[in-house]
């Protein structure tokens, strides 16, 4: 009799990488980042986590010296770059704006930040723009120079004001006043009705802040649009602040990406990676329409508060009292679109918002922001965003 044995081959599970986070996390976009880390680990494969919430200044070299790793994903500052190159793992760098050999950056889009900011104003019907940045940041004169490209496109200016950058361990209520009496200088001068962004939400809940002061009706004489999507500093102004998804969870997922490939021994991508913002989540500092033409404001007052209804482009036409050919012609001259393509981005604004800000099911989401069914939201997704609603979750939520 022949003995036959069965032999079980156990195979060592793969070592975990080590893996060092040192991304600040005080403010939102850095915590989303690292959101975005946390995704990529639960798709991919976990990692060892060294998480280093500080700044990246504080400390380096001495633990450098004797943290034993295999990656670094880091918000790095030009000092703190040239110091980090000579550790002898793969770094990828999240904040910089230069990609150094072997460094690869992983960054936002600034400038269609910028772009989609001027966008969102130019379609509320203002003719007038101002600008708010930190003067000699790089990512706020991107985001600056993408804002002003958009309205040179067609043929319009915009008002520069430059902020002094808030830094660690200065400013207070005495700097604040100083700059506050600054802006509200600056905003008294400028021609109304006027549409402004800012270079982040910080900003925006100032420059509101100064609207107050000089009682100017927001959003009715100036309309402000930020950037980030903090949700705490957008509901805080007064009134909510609209705001620019930056996506910097896409950001984190696509940082993680590329490290997880140079641990594996692949190089370092040469060009920058860089990360389009996901839309604007519009509140009530934009809530306007400065449109010359009496029948067409009346026609997209009654389209953006209803269009999330299931209102109809002939529910339209009886509301505002003209021929449905008449209210095509005028409002494509003075929208730049036609009534359906209007109502369309304004559902799927609605639902950009709805998911990126609740849970509800996608069913709901669709049901919610006027599309119907869930497979009619999911094709307007795909022709617009290029991805599913459920992509899009992934993509810009924790």
């Amino acid at each position: 009799m022949t003995l036959t044995y069965e032999i079980e081959l156990v195979t060592e599970p793969q070592p975990l990488k080590h893996v060092a986070l040192i991304v600040e996390s005080a403010v939102s976009p850095r915590r989303m980042m690292l959101a975005g880390v946390a995704r990529y680990m639960q798709e991919h494969r976990p990692w060892a986590i060294y998480l280093k919430p500080d700044t990246v200044e504080k400390s380096l070299t001495s633990w450098l010296e004797t943290w034993n790793g295999d990656g670094i994903i880091a918000a790095l500052n030009e000092l703190a770059a040239d110091e980090i190159l000579n550790v002898g793992v793969p770094v990828v760098d999240v904040a910089g704006h230069v990609t150094r050999p072997n460094m690869p950056l992983v960054r936002a889009n600034d400038r269609s930040i910028g772009r989609l900011g001027a966008e969102h104003l130019m379609e509320r019907g203002f003719k007038h723009f101002g600008f708010c940045a930190y003067p000699g940041q790089f990512w706020s004169e991107r985001r600056r120079e993408g804002f002003v490209q958009a309205l040179s496109e067609k043929g319009l200016t915009c008002h520069q004001w430059d902020f002094p950058l808030p830094g660690r361990g200065s400013g207070g209520p005495v700097q604040w006043e100083q700059q506050q009496r600054s802006v509200t200088e600056w905003l008294s001068g400028l021609p109304k009705p006027v549409g402004i962004m800012t270079t982040n939400d910080l900003m925006g809940q100032q420059v509101l802040e100064a609207c107050q002061r000089l009682r100017i009706s927001v959003p009715e004489v100036v309309a402000v649009v930020g950037a980030d999507n903090d949700e705490v500093i957008c509901r805080i102004a007064m009134p909510p602040l609209s705001s620019v998804i930056i996506n910097d969870h896409q950001r984190g997922y696509e940082a993680a990406a590329v490290l997880d490939r140079m641990m594996d021994g692949h190089p370092a991508p040469a060009a920058p990676v860089y990360v389009e913002p996901a839309g604007v989540v519009a509140r009530a500092s934009t809530d306007i329409l400065a449109i010359d033409d009496s029948t067409v404001a009346q026609a997209l007052r009654v389209l953006r508060q209803r269009a999330c209804d299931g209102l109809s482009v002939d529910d339209l036409v009886r509301q505002v009292h003209v021929s449905r050919s008449v209210l095509e012609r005028r409002f494509r001259k003075a929208v730049g679109r036609s009534v359906n393509e209007e109502m369309v981005r304004v559902r799927l604004n609605r639902a950009v918002e709805l998911l990126t800000d609740t849970t509800l099911t996608l069913k709901d989401v669709a049901g919610r922001a006027g599309f119907g069914t869930q497979i009619y939201m999911n094709a307007v997704f795909k022709q617009k965003l290029g991805r599913t609603p459920g992509s899009f979750r992934k993509q810009t939520t924790a």
